[in-house]
């Protein structure tokens, strides 16, 4: 009896995955409609359906290689009880010249219970204008591939409300959001956080009105420039053909959705009734359209393109400092320095090795004569020499620490009335010993481990998976002896306690900066960036407020330089001006030799992508930048030990409007 219970019980267990397999189906889309950016976070979506018995277990997503070269797993518990259909959001990283179909799996107990593959995934370039479209009709809307504002192309993803992250880094490709005719209510909450932390760092969210204007405007009322109320016809509309030079070629009536307008700019009305509006919220824009871009009087006519094209250049473009970190030697060398690992200093070295001269020679020789047993020294010379010996070997094993430490270098980026600010982190764990580390971070952050390389992702080598469930986990992270396991963290974190006003004189030549740090930390070396330009501000300790007044060059300032110098000044320079004089922002100009600002300039340097760009930049009658160092990060992290030891430092840049 009990022979044919083992033997049952073995069959179960043999015949039971493939049973699960034909109950379980599991499909999965990568990217924006396939296309993502290189070096940003791709959101992927996994759909698993159990029509069998309840299982539980998790699903893999293979962001590099595959499983059976041990490509980066991205992973996260499911549980499907019979009948459940879920979709699991994952945010992941592929390699930058990857693509292709990501590998997913579902897994139970270590074993593999189903596969599967994504779409293919297609890289859209930097200065392409990466569009987002959801609409009941996107065909209609795909003449934005033609509008790229002041970018070299544009690029439309057709999407889906649920498509839609709630991780807001995973956001960070896109450049502009337009929601047509679709009902915005259905949006989470999550999603609605993400959606208002990417438009505070630059992104450009459009709603359109026309028949479903109001269901499209209802989730996302406080974002919009106006407060809608209705919808209406008229008859006709001459202030869009006044204002763009071009007849209607449909006669009305033209269905609109009336609003007043709120906290925005009213760029485009008919006898006062709003007809595109926008808002500017933190670095980004919201922009509502009162018309269907798919219906008359836009459909087809010739002026929409100048309406079009407006909203396209209110998306502004990210400076050096909001590109993602490129330099991966440069980002490890950012977190590299570590007290523990440091060698010991030349004159530290020169008193040990005089000591333990002293000690084994004359004093050693002293005391053999005192008691008048020097024939002793056959035993005494080895064992001073053992007791040295032991003594250096716990010294240094000491010095070494006892526990783990965390290094953190961050890059906090933002308008400086937003709520919000766009977060790379470059993590540094080191270990004094070999050991296995799970790392904790916030659920709305990525990340992705890199090597000294181009950025490139590593396998899994270093760590078994990136796991996302209540928080993110980087699980079971392997350092060596005196190892140090480099990361990079994308999030959207709140703005430090800093208020920062910029005021135009009236004459037009100079601006005046004030800035108030209301944070418990001292913003340390604080610049302020205007042009291809810095100005120091100094120190401001928490409380203080500081003044300053930035004269501004004429273009009549100066005699215009001869042919001969001419071909010696390039108009090219760093796209990044911390780049061209990083002095007045490490508070050193030898900040080579100098082990706090040593640590700083490599974190500037991760974000230089090797380009020189032609010398042009915001002016600085438009906005400002306050840069700033704290002395630790915004990024919180955690992990499995309690003698941790957490360091780093955050730059801090806040862009100002100059009103």
């Amino acid at each position: 009896m009990t022979i044919s219970l083992l033997l049952v019980r073995a069959l179960f267990l043999l015949l039971w995955p493939l049973a699960q397999e034909g109950a379980l189906t599991l499909t999965a889309q990568a990217g924006f409609d396939g296309l993502y950016e290189p070096m940003r976070a791709v959101p992927v979506v996994v759909s698993a359906r159990n029509d069998g018995a309840p299982f539980e277990g998790e699903i893999r997503v293979f962001a590099s290689g595959t499983p059976a070269s041990g490509g980066l797993v991205y992973s996260a518990p499911i549980t499907l009880s019979t009948g459940a259909d879920k979709r699991i959001p994952l945010t992941v990283y592929v390699e930058p010249f990857g693509g292709g179909n990501l590998v997913v799996q579902l897994v139970s107990d270590g074993n593999t219970v189903i596969e599967t593959r994504t779409n293919r995934l297609s890289t859209v370039n930097r200065d392409e204008l990466f569009y987002g479209v959801i609409s009941p009709d996107p065909g209609r809307l795909a003449f934005l591939e033609t509008v790229p504002g002041d970018r070299t192309d544009a690029a439309v993803a057709f999407l889906n409300l649920a498509d839609l992250p709630e991780v807001s880094s995973a956001w960070d490709a896109l450049d502009v959001l337009l929601i047509d005719d679709s009902d915005t209510s259905h949006l989470t909450a999550a999603q609605r956080a993400a959606l208002q932390a990417w438009i505070e760092s630059g992104g450009q969210l459009v709603i359109t009105g026309g028949a479903g204007g109001l269901k499209t405007a209802a989730g996302v009322v406080d974002l919009l420039p106006v407060s809608v109320s209705s919808v209406t016809s008229l008859d006709d509309l001459p202030a869009l053909s006044e204002a763009t030079g071009e007849p209607f070629g449909a006669a009305g009536p033209y269905v609109v959705t009336t609003s007043v307008l709120g906290n925005g700019e009213l760029w485009l009305a008919q006898d006062g009734l709003p007809l595109a509006a926008s808002r500017r919220l933190g670095r980004g824009t919201v922009t509502f359209l009162a018309l269907d871009p798919k219906t008359a009087p836009l459909a087809g006519w010739p002026g929409a393109e100048t309406i079009w094209n407006r909203i396209a250049a209110n998306t502004p473009v990210q400076p050096p400092w909001g590109q993602p970190i490129s330099d991966g030697y440069a980002a490890a060398q950012s977190v590299g320095y570590i007290a523990s690992r440091s060698l010991p200093s030349f004159w530290q070295l020169f008193f040990f090795l005089a000591f333990y001269i002293l000690i084994i020679g004359p004093i050693h020789l002293l005391v053999l004569r005192r008691f008048n047993r020097r024939e002793l020294a056959w035993i005494t010379t080895p064992a001073l020499v053992l007791l040295f010996s032991a003594l250096t070997f716990f010294t240094g094993f000491r010095t070494r620490g006892s526990g783990p430490t965390v290094n953190v270098m961050s890059v906090a980026f933002g308008a400086a009335d937003a709520e919000r600010l766009q977060t790379q982190s470059v993590i540094g764990l080191y270990s004094p010993r070999r050991a296995r580390y799970d790392v904790t971070l916030p659920y709305d952050s990525s990340a992705f481990p890199f090597q000294q390389g181009f950025g490139a992702l590593v396998g899994s080598s270093n760590l078994d998976a990136i796991a996302r469930a209540g928080d993110l986990t980087l699980r079971q992270v392997q350092t060596d002896t005196s190892e140090v396991a480099t990361f990079i963290v994308n999030a959207h974190l709140p703005r430090p306690l800093l208020t920062a006003t910029a005021t135009l004189s009236a004459e037009g030549d100079a601006v005046d900066v004030t800035v108030r740090n209301n944070s418990a930390q001292t913003l340390e070396n604080a610049v302020i960036i205007h042009g291809q330009e810095q100005t120091v501000l100094g120190n401001a300790a928490p409380g203080e407020e500081r003044t300053i007044t930035i004269p501004l060059k004429t273009s009549a300032a100066g005699a215009a330089p001869t042919p001969i110098l001419s071909l010696l000044i390039s108009p090219f320079t760093y796209p990044n001006p911390l780049m061209s004089d990083p002095a007045p922002i490490l508070g050193t100009f030898d900040y080579y030799n100098d082990p706090q600002a040593y640590p700083r300039w490599q974190l500037i340097q991760s974000q230089y992508g090797g380009d020189l760009v032609e010398g042009t930049s915001v002016p600085p009658t438009e906005s400002v930048t306050l840069g700033g160092w704290f002395s630790s990060s915004l990024q919180p992290v955690g992990m499995s030990t309690d003698d941790l030891t957490l360091m780093g430092a955050t730059l801090l840049l806040l862009e100002i409007p100059v009103q």
